[in-house]
């Protein structure tokens, strides 16, 4: 995710709405498993942290490129250590473990410092 988009993911916290979306051309198999699921950020080559989906997710079988839609609440956001993040396209199960980090990492700051 670009830090723009992860930026503005973020900024959503603040609005009246907070739910955003995230959309994908396949569905992740690991979704049909019961449980907490989260949706892991990775940004200029590093993990920064993750999303709680929520339980609900939509479908829309007129969108031929990405008709899945995972949605999750903004203010869920739970930063971690930054971890370095093998490049990948779309949707990966290899994440970091996500126990909370300290201070979370200034995701403006061109250095990802």
């Amino acid at each position: 995710m670009s830090t723009e988009v992860l930026a503005d993911k973020l900024q959503a916290r603040q609005e009246d709405n907070t739910e955003q979306a995230w959309n994908l051309s396949r569905w992740p198999t690991g979704l049909t498993q019961y449980g907490e699921h989260r949706l892991f950020v990775a940004s200029k080559g590093t993990w920064r942290g993750y999303f709680t989906l929520s339980r609900e997710a939509l479908f829309n079988p007129n969108d031929l490129s990405m008709p899945f839609t995972l949605l999750f609440d903004t203010r869920s956001w739970t930063p971690i250590l930054a971890v370095p993040a093998k490049a990948f396209r779309g949707f990966t199960y290899k994440v970091p473990g996500a126990n909370p980090a300290g201070p979370a990492p200034n995701i403006m700051d061109p250095n990802g410092s």
